[in-house]
């Protein structure tokens, strides 16, 4: 059985890993793959995801205004987040939708 601090620490060397291959990438990734993997480094380290497309784009502007600061996101890195999201919104525009993915 696994105890909540191991589960704790596990998540949050996830988290370092998928922050240290970010940084050494060279800025090779685009700004539509570091939001993907800031939501899933540092959102799902929390909790479930949610599909993009479960909610508007103003309902991710809210949660990620709420609860970036939460999860220790920079301005800069809550903004790749939110584009990323907003991108595959259910309400955003279907080409961007469709290009995003």
């Amino acid at each position: 059985m696994r105890t909540p601090l191991a589960v704790a620490s596990a998540a949050l060397a996830l988290a370092a890993v998928a922050c240290a291959t970010a940084a050494g990438s060279g800025g090779a990734a685009s700004p539509d793959a570091a939001g993907e993997r800031l939501y899933r480094g540092h959102c799902g380290s929390c909790h479930r995801l949610r599909d993009p497309a479960e909610q508007t784009r103003e309902r991710w502007a809210w949660a990620v205004n709420r609860f970036g600061p939460r999860a220790h996101l920079s301005p800069e890195e809550r903004r790749l987040v939110l584009d990323f999201l907003q991108a595959r919104a259910k309400d955003a525009a279907p080409a961007a939708s469709q290009e995003a993915r």
